[in-house]
């Protein structure tokens, strides 16, 4: 894994299986989508978010240098599923799920059992965001400072 210091300096794969184990009641989730409601709490985390209406996404982007770290969250069905895209000169070296880097760092994370948080009000979604942002600052922190040089 390209970034694994980073991952592992924030303590990434316990942090996101925290956030799964938290929030995995799948029998209870709300249905369907509301994009206005999404991006009302979207914003009030953090108001850098751009909507993709061809992808039904959320994106967030952080440049560094001739670095990017994407971070793009679909919201579906009582579902969050977030992405981490890294870009360097323009060439894609990273992309997938926070399930797959938890994986990746953590044998023993349960991807079957804990992949996806699940929430079934717009409180929970919240509390979720919350979470999946700090991580995400976290790791834009610690990605500046080991590449600092």
């Amino acid at each position: 894994m390209i970034l694994k210091e980073v991952f592992e300096n924030i303590d990434f794969a316990n942090r996101y299986q925290s956030i799964c184990q938290k929030h995995n009641d799948f029998e209870h989730c709300m249905s369907g989508s509301n994009k206005k409601k999404y991006l009302e709490i979207l914003k009030s985390i953090d108001n850098t978010v751009n909507y993709s209406s061809k992808d039904k996404t959320f994106k967030y982007s952080f440049k560094y240098k001739n670095h990017i770290l994407d971070m793009i969250l679909t919201l579906h069905g009582g579902m969050v599923e977030t992405h981490l895209n890294y870009i360097k000169d323009g060439e894609w070296l990273m992309y997938n799920r926070f399930d797959g880097y938890a994986k990746e760092l953590n044998s023993n994370f349960n991807r079957e059992l804990y992949n996806i948080p699940k929430y079934s009000t717009f409180q929970e979604l919240e509390n979720i965001l919350k979470e999946i942002f700090s991580i995400y600052e976290d790791l834009k922190n610690e990605f500046v400072k080991i590449n600092q040089n």
